[in-house]
């Protein structure tokens, strides 16, 4: 694809994570609450943009649709890398490459190793984008829903284990942060076990580490036995992804 476009290899890398940083840098929990609720989340609950926050302030609707629309985000990211850097290369996109690139393609094993720098480069660039977007002031939510959306459309595998991990915790601990850490601690395993590859296993870990960065402030709560358990009251919420 960015063949036909003429677009050397180098500069598709660089123009698919700034695209996919500004797509994951949408916040469409604020833009559900102000366009439907004419509410705006960062001054409700916890402040926090993101699916938690939107469920307790604006409900179960709210919330539901605003978990899809991020995790829609990330996984448009991943289509975007499929399309303009695909795991075959055609002569004319051979053709783009740099020698050392070229090699990888031709050594078995990593037949497409660009297209899977691709894939985690449009990835970390859109949670990226989630956590810290350019829109409100390099704010935004945790990132829980936006990785989502990229394991199902990258990975779709390891979401086997890290959902139904993922309901028991929240079921056995009715902590969402937990839940959350939890399933981030079995990311890299998950990843190991289904997708042994290493740009897929990089990705696993730092994406994990930086979702739990994300809930240093859960932390500090849950430490404090302060942290609001899932079905808190609207006004009391504390914690929030």
């Amino acid at each position: 694809m960015l063949a036909q476009l003429h677009i050397p290899l180098w500069l598709g890398f660089i123009l698919l994570i700034i695209v996919c940083y500004f797509l994951g840098a949408i916040p469409f929990s604020l833009i559900v609450g102000k366009v439907f609720y004419r509410k705006d989340l960062r001054k409700l609950g916890s402040g926090n943009l993101g699916t938690t926050n939107a469920y307790r302030c604006l409900g179960p609707v709210a919330g539901t649709i605003v978990l899809i629309l991020d995790c829609l985000k990330g996984a448009v990211a991943i289509y975007l890398a499929r399309l303009f850097v695909p795991m075959n290369a055609s002569a004319a996109y051979y053709g783009t490459l740099s020698p050392l690139v070229r090699v990888a393609y031709r050594i078995g094993g990593y037949p497409a190793l660009a297209a899977y720098w691709a894939l985690i480069a449009c990835a970390v660039a859109a949670i990226v984008g989630h956590a810290f977007s350019p829109y409100i002031n390099f704010t935004g939510g945790k990132a829980v829903a936006a990785t989502g959306g990229i394991l199902l459309a990258m990975v779709p595998k390891v979401v086997l284990i890290l959902l139904p991990l993922f309901l028991i915790m929240l079921l056995a601990t009715r902590y969402v942060s937990v839940a959350s850490m939890t399933i981030a601690v079995a990311l890299p395993f998950s990843m190991w076990l289904f997708y042994p590859s290493l740009p897929f296993i990089i990705f696993s870990v730092v994406a994990a580490l930086f979702v739990i960065w994300l809930h240093r402030g859960n932390i500090v709560r849950l430490r404090a036995g302060t942290e609001n358990k899932l079905g808190a009251s609207r006004g009391q919420a504390q914690e929030d992804h």
